[in-house]
């Protein structure tokens, strides 16, 4: 039973006056594309409900010079949303990242709420996140997917240019250690990685929608309705 079914139904009924309520108020929401809205109101584990209501939606991922806020710091951001890839550089364009995550709604990261925006918080302040914010790393496991990003990956066929494959984030902070001593081509390379990163976040955003809805039955009692 869709929003509208709902309401047509039981629209006039006052022992469903509340339900009644919450969904006219989300059917509107939504007609605006209010992330703010649903961001409030989803468990973080059912954020991955909004992922293809909102047109404005991100892939992000950092590469860092360690693993400690205080520490260590941002060297590559990188931003995909389905079809252009924007890089973001330290020392050269960092802070443009900050203009351009206001045109998003949404952000989906893998194992971004533990890594990538408490570093981001700490480093270009400035940005301001989306506050719907979809976790794949959580998301995939709840499916029984798990590991980190390129296991998952294998899992899944997904292929990388010949000199990305079997790289790793300390791989990252190598190549970045190596740009700083004067090797342009290791920026290049490192750049590329970070692309390959949230090129596949994008493949498995849309599997993990289509089987977490599948696993709902909500498609299977609509055929039944």
């Amino acid at each position: 039973m869709s929003w509208d079914d709902f309401l047509g139904r039981f629209g006039s009924s006052r022992f469903h006056k509340t339900y009644c309520s919450h969904l006219a108020s989300s059917k509107y929401a939504l007609s605006l594309s209010d992330a703010e809205y649903f961001a409030a109101r989803l468990p973080s584990g059912e954020a991955w409900r909004a992922l293809p209501h909102f047109r404005r939606v991100a892939c992000l991922d950092i590469e860092t010079t360690g693993l400690a806020p205080d520490t260590d710091y941002v060297t590559v951001i990188g931003l995909f949303d389905g079809e252009k890839t924007r890089s973001y550089v330290h020392g050269q364009n960092l802070g443009d990242f900050a203009k351009d995550m206001r045109e998003y709604d949404l952000v989906v990261t893998f194992n971004g709420s533990v890594f990538d925006i408490p570093f981001l918080r700490k480093h270009v302040p400035a940005a301001k996140m989306p506050k719907l914010h979809v976790d794949l790393r959580f998301v995939l496991a709840s499916l029984g997917v798990r590991g980190g990003l390129k296991r998952i990956e294998a899992q899944f066929g997904m292929e990388r240019e010949d000199d990305l494959k079997g790289l790793t984030g300390y791989d990252a902070v190598k190549m970045w250690q190596a740009y700083l001593k004067g090797d342009e081509a290791a920026l290049d390379r490192l750049v590329r990685y970070n692309a390959a990163d949230i090129a596949n976040l994008k493949k498995l955003a849309e599997w993990a929608y289509k089987e977490k809805r599948a696993r709902t039955g909500f498609d299977e009692l609509m055929r039944r309705a």
